[in-house]
């Protein structure tokens, strides 16, 4: 059996409080996503349903999703 030897092209850290607290490895794609600052929410209801999808706009004021192409 051949061993996996792909290795993740990027290394993202997470600092909180001037902290590194933790480092992974990761693809371009998602280190590009995780270094444009994005916002970061929770996207599991009370009952532990998922409350967004990809491509849902996020309205931060109300903290509600909504279906691209509806108003928000």
């Amino acid at each position: 059996m051949a061993e996996d030897t792909y290795v993740s092209p990027q290394r993202v850290a997470f600092i909180i409080d001037n902290e590194v607290v933790e480092i992974i490895r990761t693809d371009d794609r998602i280190a590009a996503i995780w270094l444009s600052n994005p916002t970061i929410v929770n996207v599991l209801g009370e009952d532990g349903t998922q409350i967004a999808n990809v491509g849902d706009i996020y309205d931060p004021v109300t903290q509600t999703f909504s279906p691209a192409g509806q108003p928000e």
